[in-house]
């Protein structure tokens, strides 16, 4: 007698409305695990009649003919949208939906997002239609919508619309002191935002275009603003001036001139963290700068382009601050180096054949770092002479399941 089979369902929708009986008969058991799930009265008996399993998120009872559209990638729902037949919307990735969509979202019976949502603020009701495996946002009805951290140019006064609201999700940043905020004044322009970052010139102004709870960063009359992490050198000064107020973290360059630094810089203002090496810490004190928090590099050893690297415990003993390889052809990974000392010590690897112990290959692939080099297992080289890439053998076995695996599958 034959033996009979398990069917095994991995999928995001599962649309069992059209289901015959009779095709799933031989099977001793059926294993349904998706996102979504369509059913109808006829397919509900027919699947409590069976040998079924069910691992589902959310559970559709349709009379209708759904479409069932997955979306790999971002998507944004538009007021000229046409959809003729009620829908499944499955989006992995971005979700947005824009204002005036209201009858559009009402022929959605269901939208799983695995990813980030964003809506308006009155639509907060369509949630119990939504599934976001992700952060959920949402905006201001009658607003435009500008990137979550705007910089303001000198010709969005001229371009900005009367009567208009403009929303930044993060900030607004007004760069540069000679953007002409008094047209926005004069065509009632609000800017909706968290944050507003402005000169200090042009507080007063800026007051009267936002609300009471904004937050406002001043930049210091006489500085320029850098916005964003940024990293100190020669051309950053040569750009910007000796007089900066940087929003966000500032990293000093590894070949930094520090004389240099301490003759061109007259104001440093940081809002974030500074990183620096451990070796251009005491230079650095000597230029008068403000910041939230400084963070110093403990310098790794690096050992580049060897044809050949043995590590061993005393390297590891001389390499407090860790060791990473690049580029080197055969890495000899010695017995006294201990798992611990791989996971502790070992920054990065880079190679094309690495020789280890079995212990040594179990603790690099816990860290990643085996990508892309061959293994040489040491106790195979000592016993056969040969390299086996994997030291793995595997007796075939016969699959009595038959596995199903699709983003949409209909039963």
């Amino acid at each position: 007698m034959e033996e009979k089979k398990k069917l095994i369902l991995n999928c995001e929708v599962c649309d069992s409305t059209k289901m015959i009986e009779e095709n799933y008969r031989h099977f001793q058991e059926i294993t349904v695990n998706a996102g979504v799930l369509v059913v109808n009265e006829a397919s509900k008996g027919i699947l409590n009649r069976l040998p079924t399993r069910l691992n589902i998120e959310r559970t559709i009872d349709s009379a209708e003919d759904l479409e069932v559209k997955i979306i790999n990638g971002a998507y944004e729902i538009t007021s000229g949208m046409m959809m003729p037949k009620p829908v499944i919307l499955y989006v992995n990735g971005f979700l947005k939906v824009c204002p005036g969509t209201e009858e559009i979202l009402k022929k959605c019976e269901c939208m799983v997002i695995n990813g980030s949502a964003e809506f308006p603020e009155s639509f907060k009701a369509s949630l119990d239609k939504m599934i976001v495996n992700g952060q959920v946002r949402t905006y201001p009805d009658d607003s435009v919508i500008l990137e979550d951290d705007f910089i303001m140019d000198s010709y969005f006064p001229i371009r900005a619309r009367e009567d208009r609201k403009y929303f930044a999700r993060n900030a607004i940043v007004i760069q540069n002191a000679d953007v002409d905020l008094s047209r926005l004044l004069q065509k009632n322009v609000k800017l909706l935002t968290p944050r507003l970052i402005i000169p200090e010139s042009r507080i007063e102004e800026g007051a009267v275009l936002t609300d009471e709870q904004v937050d406002f960063v001043v930049v210091p009359e006489g500085l320029t603003l850098v916005f964003g992490d940024a990293v100190l050198d020669e051309d950053m000064l040569r750009r910007e001036g000796g007089n900066l107020f940087v929003y966000g973290n500032l990293k000093l360059d590894e070949q930094a001139d520090m004389e240099m630094l301490q003759r061109e810089i007259d104001t440093l203002i940081v809002t974030g963290t500074i990183t620096l090496n451990r070796d251009q810490k005491e230079e650095f004190q000597k230029i008068h700068a403000q910041y939230k928090d400084v963070h110093v590099l403990e310098q790794e050893r690096i050992i580049q382009g060897m044809v050949k690297v043995l590590l061993n415990k005393k390297l590891f003993d001389c390499s407090p601050n860790g060791i990473r390889i690049g580029s080197a052809v055969n890495v000899v990974i010695e017995e006294d180096v201990t798992p611990e000392m791989l996971m502790n010590g070992l920054k990065g690897i880079n190679c094309l054949e690495i020789e280890c112990n079995k212990e040594q290959e179990n603790a690099l692939y816990s860290m990643g770092m085996m990508p892309g080099a061959a293994l040489k297992l040491t106790s195979e080289i000592e016993e056969n002479g040969r390299f086996s890439p994997t030291g793995l053998s595997a007796e075939y076995v016969p699959d009595m399941n038959q596995i199903i695996n699709a983003e949409c599958y209909v039963m």
